[in-house]
């Protein structure tokens, strides 16, 4: 199984702006990326640990500081790892909030939810079954959100965390098992969209792919494959799921990324 391969031979340096409770990307990014590649993180404080559309809203109020501060280590491009934070609000929130990213550090940039509908679009999936930890309102959100983007959504499933703790508190066979649950529902779904940025559920997708024969990839995945796209590696399979393995020659990866 060959990783993604910088096609520089100088190291690349990949930026995540995430939440101050997120310790999922953290967890799991590192354990996909290959020799030569690296994940650094700046965080955005939230006002509680209580998950509300408002607190997730107002999170993006220190995103230029936080920010600037990736765009002083070099990074190739600023992804805001923020599931929730880049859909609620504006309708247009997932691209804006790049904009700013890169106009304050001067980094092209992109957010988990772009990620999330490229990652759709490549995977060439309409209708998903969507998995979130989110509480009820949150989740209906996002719900709304995607199909207003086009992807209606048969089926669906949430674990109803209130806070970000008890999101961490979710391991990645309690995410396999609540999709398992649901295999006669998924059959009618073009893909499984396991979401949230702190919900680990990264070396469970492989398996959960061979057992219910359905494209499954979560914010994490999307993300990780498009940062990576974005700052121009070339995909190999990291064995993340049938999204690393696409065959997406002579497709622009730096297309819809924000510029600085």
């Amino acid at each position: 199984m060959e990783p993604f391969k910088p096609l520089p031979a100088t190291p690349v340096r990949l930026g995540f702006v995430i939440p101050e409770r997120n310790v999922a990307c953290e967890t799991e990014f590192p354990q996909f990326l290959p020799d030569g590649v690296t994940a650094h993180f700046s965080r955005l404080p939230r006002e509680g640990a209580a998950l509300t559309q408002e607190s997730l809203i107002r999170m993006m109020d220190s995103v230029e500081h936080q920010s600037r501060l990736l765009g002083g280590i070099d990074a190739r491009i600023i992804l805001y790892a923020c599931t929730s934070g880049s859909f609620l609000g504006a309708d247009d929130a997932l691209d804006t909030i790049a904009d700013r990213i890169g106009a304050a550090s001067g980094v092209p940039a992109v957010t988990t939810t772009r990620a999330v509908l490229d990652a759709l679009a490549a995977l060439q999936a309409r209708t998903v079954f969507l998995i979130s930890p989110y509480p009820d309102d949150i989740h209906a959100a996002e719900i709304a959100f995607l199909e207003k983007a086009g992807h209606p959504v048969p089926g669906n499933a949430t674990f109803g965390c209130a806070s970000s703790e008890m999101i961490r508190g979710i391991n990645s066979r309690d995410v396999e098992a609540l999709a398992l649950g649901h295999r006669a529902a998924i059959r009618e779904c073009d893909a499984v969209f396991l979401s949230c940025t702190n919900l680990r559920s990264m070396d469970r997708i492989a398996a959960l792919e061979a057992d219910l024969a359905r494209p499954v990839f979560s914010s994490n995945s999307a993300s990780l494959w498009r940062a990576m796209r974005g700052a121009g590696l070339t995909p190999r399979d990291i064995g993340a799921g049938r999204l690393f393995r696409l065959d997406l020659a002579g497709v622009d990866p730096s297309a819809r990324v924000r510029g600085a």
